[in-house]
């Protein structure tokens, strides 16, 4: 940068999806821009996708497989990329001074992208929040699948019969398409892998999937959630539609209609809301907690304010529903996000953010899923095919296929013997 070239400073934070998307693509564009700046914050030195988690959850996957660390992310062939990544906890963010303060300093910004992503909704229940396992994280996977396993340890030990039923009876809520995966996960997981190594408890294990909705998968078309029902209780998996929770202990859940289910296994993935920094921020909300941002994803009051990913709240085109918190949403936000920045900061028009849903695929068991693709929705063989198809080369082709492709093809061998229940029944780390 010559004397007189003004810094051109742009500060994301999140290494969420759209996070690492809009920070990859800078990383891409940084030669043409003199005294490009770039950092990238977060409380993790390492990305990874959520959409893979519940393949831990089953023991499938080891957390290794899927962790991509930032320097290998951000810096290629032996060099610094332009990116610079700093570790750090986002405390509070200035949006009139343009500080953002972290748990160990604070930085600048001329450009700032709020991609901090979303936390679990307890919907105000302190006690749901006390007493169940949220699936939000990688973290969160380890330590549903250890729990899993901690409590089919503590029934083959227990004589109790009451008691051994409260262990060995799990509870996911939430009806949509991350507990509807997490609990097919969960059923091949103890239907098979757990039931050959306790095969005297496999007749008392049972799972329960709680929905407040009277069908699976609002939102979606209705013959997704009729073909979704089916095949989870074809499963085994007891489907309790219509049931709001009004409390959960430590023991088990308490339901609206009187139920009291004796449970020491409930995981909560039933809502996400903005992080509690995304909330305090001074810009126009939705009801939801998402903060309103424009056609280019900016904030409409703030110029130079980016808001993307779960955080985001746009309407589609037609203004008729807004895009949802959503992987694929947030893929092509980041991309566009950063090329918008760098438009702004060359002088040029900004491109609005357009997105056409693509589909859905929804796992329900090793040769089992339920598709909409376009106008068509179907399950059977072809769908199960599908899925192993999409699902291989999304993850083998996710971030970009040179990146990190021997730990992909490392994840992708292991899932080969977890196709056949051979499943990792030992306790994980993150």
């Amino acid at each position: 940068m010559t004397e007189g070239e003004a810094r051109k400073r742009v500060l994301i934070l999140g290494t969420g999806t759209a996070g690492i998307r809009a920070a990859l693509e800078l990383n891409k564009t940084s030669a043409r821009v003199c005294g490009l700046e770039v950092t990238l914050v977060d409380h993790r030195e390492y990305h990874h996708p959520l959409p893979f988690i519940w393949h831990v959850v089953s023991g499938s996957l080891e957390p290794r497989r899927i962790v991509f660390p930032l320097p290998v992310l951000l810096g290629k062939g032996g060099r610094e990329g332009a990116v610079e990544f700093r570790r750090g906890r986002v405390e509070n963010i200035d949006v009139d001074r343009k500080v953002v303060s972290i748990d160990n300093g604070e930085l600048e910004w001329d450009y700032l992208v709020v991609a901090l992503g979303s936390t679990t909704n307890y919907f105000g229940m302190a006690d749901a929040e006390e007493n169940s396992l949220p699936f939000r994280s990688l973290g969160d996977a380890v330590s549903i699948h250890n729990q899993i396993l901690d409590n089919y340890e503590a029934a083959s030990r227990e004589r109790d019969e009451e008691r051994q039923r409260e262990l060995l009876t799990f509870v996911v809520v939430g009806g949509g398409p991350s507990g509807i995966e997490l609990a097919a996960a969960m059923q091949d997981f103890m239907s098979k892998a757990l039931a050959r190594k306790h095969s005297a408890l496999a007749p008392k294990a049972r799972l329960l999937l709680v929905e407040a909705q009277e069908a699976l998968l609002s939102g979606f078309r209705p013959k997704m959630s009729e073909l979704a029902m089916r095949r989870l209780r074809a499963r085994g998996i007891h489907l309790l539609l219509g049931t709001r929770i009004t409390g959960i202990r430590p023991g088990g859940i308490e339901t609206a209609d009187g139920q009291t289910i004796p449970s020491r296994a409930v995981i909560w993935a039933a809502g996400v809301k903005p992080v509690p920094s995304v909330a305090s921020l001074p810009f126009q909300k939705a009801k939801d907690g998402r903060v309103l941002v424009n056609q280019y994803l900016e904030v409409p009051d703030a110029p130079g304010v980016y808001v993307i990913g779960d955080c985001a709240y746009l309407l589609q085109r037609g203004g008729s529903r807004p895009y949802p918190p959503t992987h694929q949403v947030a893929e092509r936000q980041g991309p566009a996000c950063a090329r918008n920045i760098m438009n702004a900061m060359g002088g040029k028009g900004q491109r609005a953010f357009r997105y056409r849903f693509k589909g859905q695929v929804i796992y329900m068991g090793r040769n089992l899923a339920v598709v909409e693709l376009g106008d068509l929705v179907f399950d059977g063989f072809t769908a199960a095919l599908l899925r192993r198809v999409f699902y291989l080369w999304r993850f083998v082709s996710y971030l970009g296929l040179p990146t990190e492709l021997r730990r992909k093809l490392g994840a992708v061998r292991k899932w080969i013997p977890a196709y056949f229940y051979r499943r990792n029944t030992a306790y994980l780390h993150e």
